[in-house]
């Protein structure tokens, strides 16, 4: 991702989509950097003999990590931190070491000056070996709301 658009209300129809944005794939060493950024030292996201005596087949991100790369791509789609005003996600599945993660949104309606989007980011890859995991699943879905200048 690079500098955040310059974007303006006449710019946002409802409807609109975004195009997709694509980090990764993760690996078990982001989960380790987030870890020690955000705090959340449950083990069952950095130490693989841990996640595997509680029934993971391994390790797997926290679910604030991908949340995180979903809030960098909206900030990015919409001109920056600066213009979100709410940002609400539930997690649907495991991210795994490996996975890419696809991040897409869609303008659903502008009301009172607020773009109100709804946001998936999906988790790309083949998973833990054992698992027979599609090749792409939602593991996110959110909504956000963004007050562009007009």
């Amino acid at each position: 991702m690079g500098t955040p658009e310059t974007i303006t209300m006449e710019g946002i129809t409802p409807g609109q989509e975004f195009g997709e944005v694509v980090f990764g794939p993760l690996e078990k060493v982001d989960f380790v950097r987030y870890a020690g950024a955000s705090g959340d030292f449950n083990p069952i996201h950095t130490d693989e003999s841990y996640a595997r005596r509680t029934g993971a087949p391994t390790v797997f991100a926290m679910g604030m990590l991908p949340a995180g790369y979903l809030a960098h791509a909206v900030t990015d789609w919409f001109g920056g931190p600066q213009n979100l005003r709410r940002f609400k996600v539930r997690f649907t599945t495991r991210v795994w070491p490996g996975d890419e993660l696809v991040c897409r949104a869609h303008v659903v309606s502008i009301e009172d000056g607020i773009v109100k989007t709804t946001l998936e980011v999906h988790r790309r890859g083949s998973g833990p070996e054992g698992l027979d995991l599609p090749a792409e699943e939602m593991a996110i879905v959110a909504e956000a709301d963004v007050e562009l200048p007009e």
